[in-house]
């Protein structure tokens, strides 16, 4: 989710640019405010810098021009985050429950997706292990998830959005994506290394659960 989807333009003939209009709010989301009872935002997935290469950058704009200085691409994270939330506390209505779910982690193991990164694992990782692999001072290619949840927890203080976090007990999975359960001998070769996404029935069901106790306790103190 973004306040506006990253429009691809071509600026001048350099190329091109994705366009995030940081202020103005994406009809698939913004416009549902008197429909539901209970609403889960989420976004962060598509931030990496391999979804947006130097050559086609993302570039934010707001009042319809770009910022400048020209921001990172964390920093215009930030600054759509606040304006969503801004936008969702203004405009929803306080009788939704609202939640923001954290960020689903990743599983690769000696490199990224792209840098031979495999997650062959039949056991969960122990909890010693867990700041190693998805600890951002360490750099490591699982970092994403905690830096943006970092992100997103600082723009849900003090607001009435309710933090769905998700992300710890995932963590510990890392025999839960398909990569050695697709029934097959040469699996991986021929289908490639799939460290971000889950096996069903487990983890997914396990976020289902946690929400509807969430949304049920919510009811019953509300």
């Amino acid at each position: 989710m973004l306040p506006q989807q990253p429009q691809l333009s071509d600026k001048d003939g350099d190329g091109g640019i994705y366009r995030v209009d940081t202020d103005i709010p994406a009809d698939d989301w913004a416009n549902i405010a008197d429909f539901y009872d209970v609403l889960v935002f989420n976004t962060g997935h598509w931030w990496g810098y391999d979804k947006f290469p130097k050559e086609k950058p993302l570039v934010f704009f707001e009042g319809g021009k770009p910022i400048h200085p020209p921001l990172e691409m964390l920093d215009g994270f930030k600054v759509v985050l606040e304006n969503m939330v801004a936008h969702i506390e203004k405009v929803f209505p306080k009788r939704i429950l609202k939640f923001w779910r954290l960020q689903s982690p990743r599983h690769f193991h000696g490199g990224d997706w792209n840098q031979n990164g495999s997650c062959l694992f039949d056991e969960p990782l122990g909890e010693l292990q867990l700041d190693l692999w998805f600890d951002p001072s360490n750099n490591g290619v699982n970092k994403e998830a905690r830096q943006l949840n970092r992100l997103i927890e600082s723009a849900l203080k003090g607001t009435s959005i309710r933090t769905l976090d998700l992300t710890h007990m995932s963590e510990f999975r890392a025999d839960a994506h398909p990569a050695i359960w697709l029934g097959k001998k040469d699996a991986v070769s021929v289908w490639g290394q799939d460290c971000m996404h889950w096996c069903l029935p487990g983890v997914p069901d396990t976020w289902v659960d946690v929400l509807t106790q969430l949304i049920g306790y919510s009811l019953e103190t509300g």
